[in-house]
């Protein structure tokens, strides 16, 4: 398998739909997780060494990106190591191993790993596709040992065409979570997004 464009190769002259696709996605995974970096950092205090799993990595451009500004070898205060992702895509281990090797890529289904897996779970821009979202942010917080962050669009109305369901304050106060951060983000359409936090 040969390796796949990146968010910082120059575009073909007449790029292919799958490679507008990837850059766009790149190019929003990278923000998301610049987003999640901040906020992470803000709530985590004190110096940690933190395993992190994301959920419903993509591309996995993000985690990476997350995975070099938290590297343990790197000056920042909070570290995460090891880092891995997992998603349901049959492509995304195989993908991961090729362009991110400093990552662990999963495939699977998050209700079949273990409870207590990694101390901090991460889940970007994901939830808002699932119609059962509720059933699995519970499965997010029994596989996390400390703390399960989201990150997704808020109170989104009219709903985009790809999204089952609206996220609100409600939504998110019925799992337990009650640090919601809401802001505006130029990579959502110009439209509002939140970042919630939950220690276990």
């Amino acid at each position: 398998m040969r390796r796949t464009n990146t968010v910082f190769d120059k575009l073909s002259l007449e790029p292919t739909d799958s490679e507008l696709m990837k850059l766009r996605c790149d190019s929003q995974s990278l923000q998301y997780y610049a987003d999640m970096s901040n906020f992470l950092s803000s709530r985590i205090h004190g110096m940690n060494v933190l395993s992190l799993l994301d959920v419903g990595s993509r591309t996995g451009s993000g985690l990476a990106f997350l995975r070099l500004v938290h590297h343990p070898a790197a000056f920042t205060r909070l570290k995460f190591d090891p880092v891995a992702g997992i998603d349901i895509d049959p492509m995304f281990e195989q993908i991961v191993g090729m362009e991110f090797p400093d990552i662990q890529g999963l495939t699977g289904d998050i209700f079949n790993l273990p409870d207590d897996s990694w101390d901090v779970v991460i889940c970007s821009h994901t939830i808002e596709h699932i119609p059962e979202a509720e059933k699995f942010v519970e499965q997010l917080s029994r596989i996390a040992r400390k703390y399960v962050a989201i990150a997704c669009p808020f109170a989104e109305s009219p709903l985009s065409d790809d999204h089952c369901r609206t996220i609100d304050y409600d939504f998110f106060k019925k799992l337990g979570f009650f640090d919601i951060k809401v802001f505006e983000s130029q990579h959502w359409h110009s439209g509002v997004v939140c970042l919630a936090i939950k220690t276990i």
